[in-house]
């Protein structure tokens, strides 16, 4: 089962003050994550949608808006899908369903098999323990040339059983503690509040449950900020010296 650390009250009231992005809907190009994971997706005008970790459900909103026929939005947390129901007016968004789904045991009926168009999932699959289980889900239930689009944390990121910056007492040069690389399982870090548990994998990993069960890669991006982001404060400092996401797009073959 994945931890359900979203419904622990201390996290949840960091992660609503501080990393929630409900009030930001209406300009999500500001986002500079949303501005490199967007270009990946396809057009979503008439397709079914399946959204694998909702959170307050600001991508299903945001599907509809562009036009798709339906969106199936889940996740393990109550709290989450609680906010993300008061969020979502029934009467604008009749087609979304929200759901809640331990994604480690999710099971969908055969008749969602080549259903979706389009299945996204926004830093949800680092909470995981089984990737293979839910690559192969995916690929049953998008339709022929249907996408897969998804942002972890980078493995880069996740790799450290202490991650942190370091800096050089010499010239003063920071860096990123990067070890244990290679080691895979699972890290406890302190993020938000303490005991947050999640899966590190290699970049390797990830590409060899998506060819396993048969998508081919149509996107690869490592998240790493401009200059003008850089100077602007828009990102921390800290998003130049290692790369925070990995982005990927896949897609079933026809």
């Amino acid at each position: 089962m994945a931890q359900n650390i979203y419904d622990r009250e201390d996290f949840y009231s960091a992660y609503i003050e501080h990393i929630d992005r409900s009030d930001k809907e209406a300009d999500l190009s500001k986002d500079p994550a949303w501005t490199r994971i967007s270009p990946m997706l396809p057009p979503v005008k008439d397709k079914h949608v399946l959204d694998l970790g909702c959170g307050t459900g600001w991508f299903a909103r945001w599907a509809m808006n562009q036009g798709a026929k339906s969106v199936l939005a889940v996740d393990i947390s109550e709290k989450m899908l609680a906010r993300a129901k008061e969020l979502t007016s029934t009467e604008k968004y009749p087609q979304i369903e929200y759901r809640r789904e331990d994604l480690d045991q999710i099971s969908l009926p055969e008749s969602d098999s080549n259903k979706y168009g389009l299945v996204f999932s926004s830093l949800t699959l680092h909470y995981l323990s089984n990737l293979d289980a839910i690559m192969s889900l995916v690929e049953r239930v998008l339709s022929p040339g249907g996408s897969f689009v998804f942002n972890v944390e980078h493995p880069v990121y996740t790799a450290p059983f202490k991650p942190a910056v370091v800096t050089d007492p010499a010239n003063g040069e920071k860096s990123w503690n990067l070890n244990y690389y290679y080691k895979e399982g699972e890290r406890v870090i302190d993020w938000l509040a303490k005991g947050v548990r999640k899966q590190h994998r290699t970049v390797t990993t990830y590409m060899a449950s998506i060819f396993k069960v048969g998508l081919e890669v149509t996107g690869f991006v490592e998240f790493l900020p401009t200059d003008e982001e850089l100077e602007k404060d828009i990102v921390d400092e800290i998003e130049g010296i290692r790369p925070l996401f990995l982005m990927m797009s896949v897609r079933k073959r026809v």
